[in-house]
């Protein structure tokens, strides 16, 4: 049966071994204390696997998935460096990169954790970052997640849901589906897209003070390492205190005998002047803030 079951599905795996000249590098182990082996795949299904256990060997095993009881994968150079571009935040480098280390391992594409499926993922991580939620959008419409084991990889592929409806600027959808995760205990980066999100949906029901506060969350939610999502948020934030009428009037009054320092005005235009200036130190990346919000910098008021 064992030898009906291999011949039926060697054609499949034959097909996608000659599709190119294609090995990765693996550590197998056997259950029960079996032993570890290292082995390089040529091809897989989602039941059945062909190796070689040399990485210049002409002969190859056929064997069932299920026969092992770990197939743990080497990462490739190809995916370092596709990671590396992405972690110093050359995003469109590496999409371009991941986007090829996708290519490249289809013929693995079904086991856990395989490098095609990480690296498809990468790719629409670089694509959120640049903001292009149009292609995140069709990237994601492709998407096998099945491979995928990691959580923090699996809630983020939920979180796209959200980003979907920014893209779509269906902010009735977007707060109830971020209010949502409110409660959820999320690492730092995930929690500063969710308060992004969210501020971006209030802004735009204008419900300004509302969002002022979801945008200093996702400033500060996991220390400023998101920065273009901090960067963005206290801009925004910033246009709401610019468009505050209070505000204005506040900037008017300035330093006049009309000046009210117990005023809501005055407290947020102060507000406002110590996150021009904490943008200007910290979040600015070579993008200069606006002239019309950059002017927040000289109302502070001296300790």
């Amino acid at each position: 049966m064992k030898t009906l079951i291999l011949s039926l599905l060697l054609p499949a795996l034959a097909i996608q071994a000659s599709a190119q000249a294609y090995q990765a590098e693996a550590i197998i182990s056997k259950p029960d204390s079996g032993g570890t082996f290292r082995a390089w795949i040529l091809a897989a299904t989602k039941t059945q696997i062909r190796y070689k256990t040399t990485p210049v060997s002409t002969d190859f095993i056929d064997a069932r998935a299920s026969d092992f009881a770990t197939i743990f994968l080497v990462e490739p150079p190809e995916y370092a460096e596709a990671v590396d571009l992405y972690e110093s935040r050359k995003y469109q480098e590496a999409r371009e990169k991941f986007a090829e280390v996708k290519e490249i391992h289809k013929p693995i594409a079904t086991l856990p954790d395989n490098f095609h499926t990480l690296a498809a993922f990468h790719e629409m991580e670089c694509l959120r970052q640049l903001g292009d939620y149009e292609g995140l959008a069709e990237v994601l419409k492709n998407f096998i997640k099945e491979p995928l084991t990691r959580s923090h990889q699996l809630r983020q592929l939920d979180l796209y849901i959200m980003w979907d409806a920014v893209r779509a600027l269906a902010w009735d959808r977007v707060l109830p589906i971020a209010a949502e995760r409110d409660a959820e205990a999320l690492p730092g980066y995930q929690r500063a897209q969710v308060a992004y999100c969210k501020g971006l949906a209030l802004d735009n029901l204008d419900r300004g003070r509302e969002a002022v506060i979801e945008y200093s969350i996702a400033m500060t939610a996991d220390s400023g390492a998101s920065e273009i999502l901090a960067q963005q948020a206290a801009i925004k934030a910033l246009g709401i205190y610019h468009r505050d009428p209070e505000v204005q009037v506040a900037i008017q009054n300035w330093g006049t005998e009309d000046e009210n320092k117990n005023s809501p005005g005055f407290t947020r235009l102060t507000e406002a002047a110590a996150l021009a200036k904490f943008y200007g130190k910290f979040l600015s990346l070579g993008k200069a803030l606006p002239a019309e919000l950059k002017a927040f910098e000289k109302y502070g008021v001296d300790p």
